[in-house]
């Protein structure tokens, strides 16, 4: 019985330190062009800072700062445009000490607006993306 409740207890324990990323908080609020990969922020577009660039033949978005040290790179299969589409993208960004990469993730469009901006979210890498279709 002490066995039982003692797994029980390292269960709860495990559980309760496991960090969850929910879309709603990461993604969903934001406003700007961004990325955030686990709930950090790794990249905030600043219209007096940064500037953002899109190519609709390749479908790439980059968005960076006037220093060149803080960007990032999105390469999409499709241009993303409709809420609840499904495509694939390769990401390249800069963090706080290194550039990170991945290629070949699936991407959910879970919102877009009247302004072109899109909302896209990664749910096995926790990375939510804002870009803008210009």
């Amino acid at each position: 019985m002490i066995r039982k409740i003692f797994s029980i207890l390292v269960i709860l324990l495990a559980a309760a330190g496991c960090n969850r990323y929910d879309i709603d908080e990461i993604l969903l609020e934001k406003s700007e062009i961004s990325l955030t990969w686990k709930g950090q922020d790794q990249f905030i577009y600043d219209p007096v800072y940064c500037q953002f660039a899109h190519n609709s033949t390749t479908n790439e978005y980059r968005a960076f700062d006037d220093r060149l040290s803080d960007w990032f790179i999105v390469r999409c299969n499709a241009r993303p445009d409709t809420e609840g589409q499904t495509l694939t993208a390769d990401i390249t960004w800069t963090s706080s000490n290194s550039t990170k990469s991945e290629k070949s993730l699936e991407f959910t469009v879970h919102r877009t607006d009247s302004k072109g901006r899109i909302w896209l979210w990664n749910k096995s890498k926790s990375i939510g993306i804002v870009i803008k279709n210009l």
